[in-house]
This record gives C-alpha cells, structure tokens and sequence, in this order.
C-alpha cells in the first residue's frame, strides 16, 4: 500500500523526493519498513508511550491512531504480490546483515517486479485503504480530544 502511494505520487511533490521518479522508490520502503523487523505494533506503542507520556499509562494518555484499511475489508493480498514483497524483504536481509551477496542487478530486477506487480494490482490495494478524508477526519478528531483533554491529564 506505502508502495503504491509513492509510486503515484505526483513528481516532486515529496519533501524527500520519494516518488515514482525515484528510480529505487520500492526498495526505499522495503529499507524503511526493515527498520521494524521483529518490533510488533504493541511493543511500538509501549515504546512511544515510555518516551512521550512519561509516568502516564495509556489510558490516561491514549496514543493518537490513524486507520489504515477500510473497516471490515479482506486484507489478503494476492498471492503474487505477496510472494514478491516477501523476497524484496529477504533481499533486504540480506543486505542488511550481510549474509551473502546482493548484485545491483538483483536490485533492478525486484525493483522492477515489484512495480509491475504493484501496477497490475492497484485496483485491489486502494480497495482496502481507508478514504484520506477519513482518516485526516479521525486524526484532526483525536488531536482535538488530546488536547481538551490535556488540561485534566496535567493536573493530576
């Protein structure tokens, strides 16, 4: 899904230039997504938690969640697709950790796939995002419910 967003993102119009014109952009978010391998989404939270809200629990300081997919959508990806981003994040490993040899060429060539594969599945993918709107709606909601609430949260 991040892939496809970069993929059809106007030319430019990325602070870090990350966009279909970028000629690694697969492989840049394949890199990016790596820098959580084994790190669950509780434990990301737990760890936002620990660093921001200091002696607060998250009850008392609820992280601010965006939706991703659509509520009640079919997450399974077609198999192809999902095969291809499992080796594009075995490549990754690999470079990673340095346990064998990645060749230019074999980056070229997941690149390569991936976009093709991404391309001819767009239709399935933006299926199961969650609408922009709604989510910026639930965003702007949360950080308003945040700080009303911040008066009552630092008092205590």
């Amino acid at each position: 899904m991040c892939m496809l967003r970069v993929l059809t993102r106007p030319a430019g119009s990325h602070n870090g230039k990350l966009d279909g014109e970028t000629v690694n952009a697969c492989m840049i978010v394949v890199k990016f997504y790596s820098l959580y391998r084994g790190i669950s989404a509780d434990d990301m939270n737990s760890s936002i938690l620990d660093r921001v809200a200091f002696n607060y629990t998250e009850e008392d300081c609820p992280i601010v969640t965006v939706p991703f997919f659509k509520d009640g959508c079919d997450l399974e990806l077609p198999s192809d697709l999902r095969d291809c981003l499992l080796d594009a994040l075995h490549l990754q490993y690999v470079i990673d950790t340095k346990t064998g040899e990645v060749k230019e060429d074999d980056l070229v060539a997941m690149e390569t796939r991936l976009r093709k594969l991404l391309i001819l599945h767009q239709v399935r993918l933006k299926s199961m995002s969650a609408p922009v709107d709604d989510s910026r709606e639930k965003f702007l909601s949360q950080i308003a419910d945040r700080v009303m609430d911040m008066d009552t949260i630092f008092q205590m």
